[in-house]
């Protein structure tokens, strides 16, 4: 069992003022699987993990694995869906993967849209 993983999870909740429930409905990720996660029954997949800090604006490595994000000086590499580099990247990735982060681009798209205003 890891108890880590359930303190990041209450405490991300916590810091959002969100139950569960909500939790759920925000993340897209069930009930029962968050119960479980919370009591400590098992640890999220990395899909999950990424759709649970999404919800709590928190950062997935660290709801994952406790470690702070470090880039403090450190230039983000940037990919973009229609770069050269991104296509070239798809290769290698599994399909799981693949789709959790086209997920998070059109996700972030609608977020921007919605900030600057925009419909469908």
């Amino acid at each position: 069992m890891d108890y880590g993983f359930s303190y990041r999870l209450r405490k991300a909740m916590a810091d959002k003022k969100i139950k569960a429930s909500e939790l759920s409905k925000l993340s897209g990720v069930g009930k029962a699987d968050i119960s479980n996660y919370l009591n400590s029954k098992y640890v999220p997949k990395q899909d999950k993990c990424y759709m649970l800090a999404e919800a709590l604006e928190c950062d997935p490595g660290w709801l994952m694995t406790g470690d702070e994000p470090d880039n403090a000086g450190r230039p983000i590499p940037i990919v973009v869906p229609d770069s050269e580099k991104f296509v070239k990247l798809t290769k290698y990735m599994p399909e799981e993967d693949f789709q959790m982060v086209m997920h998070a681009f059109a996700r972030a798209e609608e977020r921007m849209r919605l900030a600057e205003g925009e419909t469908k």
